[in-house]
């Protein structure tokens, strides 16, 4: 896995040089070049033993029609040659092979100890006791397996919030501040795809944590296809997508479909390794709890599923940088049709069929773009799309009696384009009035039916 940002709030701590993505190629390059070199040495050894037994014997047969005068000598040299060849490019070739599988293991296993936070659950378990205790969490990044940390999260919520939101990083930076009357969880993961909204509804049903209200977002590539996708995060949803799945009666990818081969393949880079490892003993603070909200170098995790970036991300996000990625996205995106997954709708809809039934009143809400953003693809193909999905939310909502809250359009919200640090991200400023719009609205029938 190239340990780089998930999408573009995810900041990149420099850019890997050239230099450096040679090496990488060339110490794989290398060995399978040498083997195979030692591969077709072997071949045309043995080519070369099969033709020398066919010599001997036709030199055999030479030699007896002429006895009496010439040597034989020249036939003991054709049958020793080979036996000596053969033997030592196979013994070089063992050791070289299980010095390599030596060499890997240890980039592999280094690599995974350098970024427990993206592959260990163990570690994910660490973090959720920390919020169990009231500490926050510091990290280098948001390049965590937030998936993971959700379900170890949750199996420890002591208490079931009236609120709980779903959906993607757009509300990272939605905190409790905002309702501060109201009880919370922020329970949204990165890159989240429709099968994120059964993998937490499902943990949410399992630990009897279902609040009043329940907030489903319904993104611009919430139903993107499989196929469609370029991002891995969403592979790690876990055994509970398949678990809800199965309680909703729709298809579910296999198991080879969604698992992260490339993200384990790329543990074995030189070049992630050597991040890593400067990362880690170059910087000043190290991951780990803490009672600090705010740190200098440190993104930090949050008990309530928000996050706090650092001093140094902060400095960053700059309205002009804002602008330019707003601008960015909109170029690429504006002639792209969105494409919508027929089997992802209808999981959703028997989703919100469900939490209804069970007394939850259930809120698909649409996160505002950048104002700069949407002007720019304004009555484009991706505009297009992006009325096909508030129609399939507007419709689902329609047959299960849930609300739609937010838009697309962030002028309907009252976003404007300093609340931004890139073309979806919004700060605290839009993400509040979003919330102001969902907080929970229980019916009366709704509440007797609700699981005590």
């Amino acid at each position: 896995m190239k340990f780089t940002m998930m999408h573009n709030p995810r900041l990149r701590r420099g850019r890997r040089s050239a230099s450096y993505e040679m090496i990488n190629q060339l110490y794989f390059k290398s060995f399978f070049s040498l083997f195979w070199q030692i591969f077709t040495q072997r071949q045309n050894i043995d080519v070369g033993q099969k033709g020398s037994k066919n010599m001997v014997q036709f030199d055999h047969d030479a030699a007896t029609f002429d006895r009496a005068g010439r040597p034989e000598k020249h036939i003991v040299t054709h049958r020793a040659a080979p036996a000596a060849a053969v033997e030592r490019p196979l013994a070089f070739l063992g050791i070289l092979f299980l010095t390599v599988v030596l060499v890997l293991s240890a980039i592999v296993a280094a690599n995974w100890r350098l970024a427990p936070m993206q592959f260990s659950q163990a570690r994910m378990e660490t973090v959720a006791e920390s919020f169990a205790a009231g500490a926050n969490y510091a990290n280098w990044d948001l390049n965590v397996d937030i998936r993971g940390m959700r379900r170890a999260h949750i199996a420890r919520l002591t208490e079931t919030p009236d609120l709980i939101v779903q959906g993607a990083s757009h509300w990272q930076e939605a905190s409790a501040d905002l309702l501060p009357d109201v009880s919370y969880y922020n329970a949204h993961v990165h890159r989240d795809y429709y099968e994120d909204l059964l993998a937490v509804a499902e943990l949410l049903i399992r630990h009897d944590r279902l609040p009043k209200t329940l907030v489903l977002t319904i993104r611009d590539q919430t139903f993107l296809p499989v196929d469609r996708r370029t991002d891995s995060l969403w592979r790690y949803i876990g055994p509970e997508y398949h678990d809800m799945a199965a309680r909703l009666g729709v298809p579910s990818h296999s198991w080879a479909e969604i698992f992260p081969f490339a993200d384990f393949v790329g543990l074995s880079s030189l070049v992630t390794l050597r991040e890593k490892a400067l990362q880690y003993y170059t910087a000043p603070v190290r991951p780990g709890p803490t009672k600090e909200d705010k740190l200098q170098t440190l993104d930090v995790l949050m008990p309530d599923g928000s996050i706090r970036w650092s001093h140094d991300h902060d400095a960053i996000f700059t309205p002009e940088r804002a602008r330019r990625l707003a601008l960015e996205g909109a170029a690429e995106r504006k002639n792209a049709p969105i494409v919508i997954d027929p089997d992802g709708v209808k999981a959703v809809d028997r989703l919100v069929g469900l939490l209804a039934g069970m007394g939850v009143d259930v809120v698909l809400a649409h996160p505002p773009f950048n104002p700069v953003f949407y002007d720019e693809i304004l009555g484009s193909e991706y505009d297009r799309g992006l009325q096909r999905v508030t129609a399939i939310a507007a419709r689902i909502a329609a047959t299960h009696g849930a609300r739609v809250i937010g838009s697309f359009n962030p002028n309907a919200v009252g976003c404007s384009q300093e609340m931004y640090i890139d073309m979806e991200h919004s700060k605290p400023a839009c993400l509040g009035r979003l919330l102001q719009q969902a907080l929970p609205q229980p019916k009366p029938a709704a509440i007797a039916q609700r699981r005590k």
